[in-house]
């Protein structure tokens, strides 16, 4: 892990932490509002999310609303080293699991190969989609195996930033979603799969 991802790492969990609860809660509903707007969204027929803690950007009213929507909601689940999708029908499914994250427990069916929007965790975002993550590299070897998805991040303002540590095995997000805007890295095709190549540094593609 290089220093400088450790240090933005760092930064963006402060800044996440020392955000007023009721500012934090009018940005998560903007954010909200756009990703509810997107037809990547609204007409999806099973939208890949997560569980958030720890300061993130509210996905438990998302995923509220999309089950309001029929939309299927897909949650993560952490195997071994590999990050597998459950469908989730209601919030009585989910179980503690790694990191004290909630996610699918048994008897939830995979959502192996199913098309959809994943929406991205991530701790900081650049606007040509470089993404910095917690490190573990569950999303990058999902998005190995799954390439066609639509990635979307979801962040606060402080979160988008220039990124100049995108490594071999990072993956791109599509589109990153804030309380102001929506940024599309390429919005000439959003369905494409962007990995980082070898010795080339972020930008428009």
């Amino acid at each position: 892990m290089s220093s400088h991802k450790k240090l933005i790492r760092k930064e963006i969990r402060y800044q996440r932490k020392e955000l007023e609860k009721e500012n934090k809660r009018e940005m998560d509903e903007k954010i909200l509002e756009k990703l509810l707007a997107l037809p990547e969204i609204n007409q999806a027929e099973l939208v890949y999310a997560y569980a958030s803690i720890d300061g993130e950007v509210d996905t438990y009213e998302l995923i509220r609303r999309l089950w309001i929507k029929q939309i299927r909601v897909a949650l993560p689940k952490v195997e071994g080293k590999e990050v597998f999708f459950y469908i989730v029908d209601n919030f009585e499914e989910l179980i503690s699991g790694s990191y004290g994250i909630l996610e699918p427990g048994e008897g939830c069916s995979p959502a192996l190969g199913i098309s959809g929007p994943v929406i991205t965790p991530g701790l900081a975002f650049s606007r040509e989609g470089v993404r910095v993550g917690y490190g573990g590299g569950y999303y990058d070897r999902f998005f190995c195996r799954e390439p066609g998805h639509v990635r979307i991040g979801v962040a606060y303002p402080f979160q988008v930033r220039k990124l100049d540590c995108a490594e071999r095995h990072d993956w791109k997000v599509d589109g990153i979603v804030t309380p102001t805007e929506v940024i599309w890295s390429e919005p000439s095709d959003r369905t494409s799969s962007h990995k980082i190549k070898h010795g080339q540094r972020a930008g428009i593609y």
